[in-house]
């Protein structure tokens, strides 16, 4: 018989759950507290988490509340309100543990939480407050201290408290997660923040690595071997460092949103929370942590990934998918202008030459985007404005323009360092579009105008030498938005009726989908299949991407602008300047189109 999977075909993995992302950890935004604190203490899961205690802006807090992955709710309070005490860090929601802390003054009360209520249980033998802990409810570690020598450690076994071998390094507000016999205690106030580490094996703490970075009124989550420790307090400044803990050193990971200190950690090093703090007033967000890449026992996200889920009963694709994009704002541009060349990436650009808004000036400075500021470099021979451009940073081409009145054929080679004229263009002129993605030795320009009123439909490609002549687009015009590369590319819009569009396929120029709104004066950025145009005269803001078949409305700039140029991609993409409404104007922004790779199922019907 035919086997036909070895033919054609390939293996279907079955799994219980769905594959988890295996990219380097992050903070994402959760739900928020109910009651702004800080000075509070956490428990349980990401999914099933507990935060009690603290200190509104006003006074110690009683108040507890579960989460449940989305949103936290009001449950019944502590029998004694108290800020900064100590939590059993490993224990689960329906089984939590309080003790310590200051009411204020400082106490010794020990509480039991059972999913539904708190009881008082025997007290901590030394009274304070600072203290880290580790365990669960019924085998609790708690270490450090206000009072005392500070170095204090007591093992609860679910009846009393007993003393236990000391810490190394006295210290209080320390954080600590673990179990009772394999805990681990980090960070505190020796006095002054300390980086030190330690661990315990259920008889005696020896030193660990350190941190990163020192700091107390820290949190932490997860195990001896494998720790999360995020937020604090340096000495001089709120802390938004996470570092991760592999059983010998620490290192640092993706920061918390804010800095802040005395907040709730619970969970995993992988599915961690953080809640409440101080940021410099009292703060009642959540942050959620999401780290698999260090878990042998997952099955990790891969684009195109086809497996069933046995728990859901569905076959399932691991497939990209876009979220909403949106324009932020950049670093300005040193010398306002418009009409300028751009080319390279969101976070690697050049804006080049331009009108600077002075009469018939054309500004021959070129500055390069890092993608937070601009930095002045070595300027073009000839100023103008209009030109076409492509590359990147380190080898770039403008070609064409208008300088003045009159229509310009020169074009500059970019090496990284400075500029040098090569071959010119068949027919001078500006305003037309360029392949912008395209390389410096493989690009085109088509369309443009000669001189004021007039439109053309030329198209040339570039060599890397010299020009050729190739096929015309179909409608002549001027001032259109441009993107892809040179056997691939896109004009959109331009002078009246600012609709049309053609695509380009290396040989000709055909007409496809129009724009929903006519656009001129716009600029464009991305590849033939994936791109967006945005901006336009007089002063639009509008930007619409196109997705190979249609074009769809989307955010609009924070500025609306024209003679605006863009560069990059369509969902990592940068406009500077303008020429609105008669000066030129130094305004950048980015656009980015957040992506993941997530989980869906498919019809086999």
């Amino acid at each position: 018989m035919t086997d036909f999977k070895a033919i054609k075909g390939f293996t279907v993995q079955s799994i219980a759950t769905d594959p988890v992302p295996s990219a380097a950890g992050s903070w994402a935004s959760g739900g928020n507290l109910n009651t702004t604190r800080a000075g509070i203490r956490g428990a349980g899961t990401q999914t099933a988490g507990l935060a009690f205690g603290g200190e509104t802006a006003t006074a110690t807090t009683a108040d507890t509340e579960e989460y449940n992955g989305t949103a936290w709710s009001e449950q019944n309070n502590l029998n004694t309100a108290r800020t900064l005490g100590g939590t059993a860090q490993n224990a689960v929601q329906t089984a939590a543990l309080a003790f310590g802390g200051s009411i204020p003054p400082d106490t010794a009360d020990t509480e039991e939480y059972n999913g539904t209520s708190w009881s008082e249980q025997n007290n901590l033998n030394v009274t304070g407050a600072g203290q880290g802990g580790a365990g669960i409810q019924t085998a609790a570690l708690s270490f450090g201290n206000t009072a005392g020598g500070k170095n204090q450690t007591e093992e609860y076994d679910g009846t009393s408290w007993t003393a236990q071998n000391t810490l190394n390094t006295a210290r209080a507000y320390v954080a600590g997660c673990g179990l009772q016999t394999a805990a681990l205690a980090f960070g505190g106030d020796v006095p002054g923040p300390t980086a030190s580490t330690e661990e315990y094996n259920g008889t005696s703490w020896t030193a660990g690595g350190n941190l990163n970075t020192a700091r107390s009124t820290l949190a932490g989550a997860g195990i001896q071997t494998n720790a999360l420790a995020f937020g604090g307090y340096t000495g001089t400044a709120y802390s938004a460092n996470t570092e991760n803990y592999n059983g010998t050193s620490w290192t640092e990971v993706n920061d918390l949103a804010a800095g802040r200190n005395g907040l709730a950690g619970g969970g995993t090093a992988s599915l961690a929370f953080a809640a409440g703090g101080d940021t410099g007033s009292r703060t009642n967000v959540t942050e959620e942590w999401t780290d698999f890449s260090g878990d042998t026992t997952q099955t990790f996200l891969n684009e195109g990934q086809v497996y069933y889920n046995t728990a859901t009963d569905l076959i399932k694709l691991s497939k990209k998918v876009f979220g909403t994009g949106a324009w932020a704002a950049g670093g300005n541009l040193n010398t306002p202008r418009g009409g300028h060349g751009a080319l390279g990436i969101q976070t690697a650009s050049l804006a080049v030459s331009g009108y600077d808004g002075t009469g018939d000036a054309m500004t021959v400075n070129n500055e390069e985007y890092n993608g937070s500021s601009w930095t002045e470099l070595a300027n073009v021979n000839t100023g103008r404005r209009g030109q076409g451009a492509c590359g990147t940073t380190e080898a770039g081409l403008i070609f064409g323009a208008v300088e003045g009145s009159t229509a310009v054929a020169v074009t500059e080679i970019w090496d990284g360092s400075s500029w040098t004229e090569v071959n010119d263009l068949n027919t001078a002129r500006g305003n037309g579009g360029a392949s912008g993605a395209a390389p410096s030795t493989s690009t085109l320009f088509a369309t443009g105008s000669t001189a004021p009123g007039t439109f053309k439909n030329e198209t040339e490609t570039w060599n890397g030498t010299s020009w050729t002549e190739v096929n015309n687009v179909n409608t002549a015009r001027r001032n259109c938005g441009s993107f892809g590369i040179v056997t691939a590319a896109i004009i959109a819009g331009g002078s009246s009726p600012g609709i049309l569009v053609e695509s380009w396929n290396g040989t000709s120029w055909t007409e496809i989908a129009e724009l929903n709104t006519a656009a001129e004066e716009c600029a464009g950025a991305g590849i033939s299949t994936s791109g967006l145009i945005t901006g336009g005269a007089p002063g639009v803001a509008r930007t619409e991407t196109w997705n190979g078949t249609a074009w769809s409305e989307v955010a609009d700039l924070a500025v609306g602008r024209n003679q605006l140029e863009g560069s990059g991609t369509a969902t990592a993409g940068l406009v500077s300047g303008a020429e609105n409404p008669s000066g030129g104007r130094n305004a950048t922004e980015e656009w980015t189109v957040p992506e993941s790779i997530s989980n869906v199922s498919v019809d086999v019907d």
